[in-house]
């Protein structure tokens, strides 16, 4: 296999997955699988903000 096809595969593969994340993030009915894939999204995307406050007062992220 050339490196091409292979950059492509990974490429498909890391793109499905991110989109398939942030649907999960957005629609998911449970509260703690949205909160997974939030976390999990802002492993695989750089830059990617860490989840704001939750509504009882918590924090979750660095320094908690």
């Amino acid at each position: 296999m050339t490196v091409g096809l292979l950059s492509t595969i990974a490429a498909v593969f890391y793109g499905s997955t991110v989109s398939i994340l942030a649907l999960t993030a957005t629609f998911a009915r449970r509260h703690t699988l949205r909160r997974e894939a939030r976390s999990t999204l802002a492993v695989l995307v750089p830059g990617r903000a860490v989840e704001p406050p939750q509504g009882d007062g918590t924090a979750v992220g660095p320094g908690n």
